[in-house]
């Protein structure tokens, strides 16, 4: 089995300054990196948390999120 080194979607958790603290997860799958996001902001409500998609941010803790 090959290890992956580049997915596309990543999950991290960033410091004060806006730095990746700690790289939480790397999904191929989009619905599949949306749920680890979602769990990650519970697990940690007041940590900033981005859903990226390659270098692009789908989605940040900072910002309202509409219920769905």
């Amino acid at each position: 089995m090959k290890t992956r080194t580049h997915c596309a979607h990543g999950n991290d958790m960033l410091d004060a300054a806006g730095e990746i603290q700690e790289h939480l997860a790397g999904v191929e799958d989009y619905i599949l990196a949306e749920a680890v996001w979602r769990e990650a902001i519970a697990r940690w409500p007041k940590a900033t948390i981005i859903l990226r998609q390659g270098a692009r941010v789908v989605h940040d803790s900072r910002r309202p999120r509409v219920a769905k």
